[in-house]
């Protein structure tokens, strides 16, 4: 008779340090703390689904970032981890890359190049994404910003979207 395998679950604290893995799910939870984003995946080496709760507010914005939706996030490789700045503690979600990052799910299909009034649309949202980011970014820090930076930041979106 075959037994089946049960899954265990292990919650990850990113006070604790830096979690990477293959993300199987993210999705809204009410907690303890309020709204937070639940992100289950798989870490490399650990037989165990890890769990990671992070700050709804918080974790949208990051995975906004990155140009994710939560159900976008299924399959991508991302780190997570957590740093603190002038008395206060921020959570950070990265794509996993480099040396050591784990593989994607599946391999992405490279989209076709663009029409040039599709370039004029991405740059567009681009830019209202960073404005958003910008905005959002120094409210919650108390950060001044000039245009500078919400241009910077759309350039940076700009170019991860033309990589995919």
């Amino acid at each position: 008779m075959a037994h089946k395998q049960e899954s265990h679950m292990a919650i990850k604290k990113l006070s604790d340090g830096p979690v990477e893995m293959v993300v199987s799910s993210a999705r809204l939870v009410e907690g303890q703390y309020g709204t937070q984003v639940q992100f289950v995946g798989v870490e490399p080496g650990v037989d165990d689904e890890t769990l990671i709760y992070i700050a709804e507010r918080s974790a949208i914005r990051q995975i906004e970032r990155l140009a994710l939706t939560l159900d976008g996030c299924t399959g991508e490789s991302l780190r997570f981890d957590q740093v603190q700045k002038d008395g206060k503690t921020y959570n950070n979600i990265y794509r996993a890359t480099g040396k050591g990052s784990l593989p994607m799910s599946a391999p992405r299909p490279s989209a076709p190049a663009a029409p040039k009034a599709d370039i004029y649309e991405l740059y567009a949202d681009c830019l209202s994404n960073a404005a958003k980011m910008v905005l959002g970014m120094s409210e919650e820090t108390g950060v001044t910003i000039t245009g500078s930076d919400v241009v910077a930041a759309a350039a940076t979106l700009f170019i991860q979207q033309n990589r995919r």
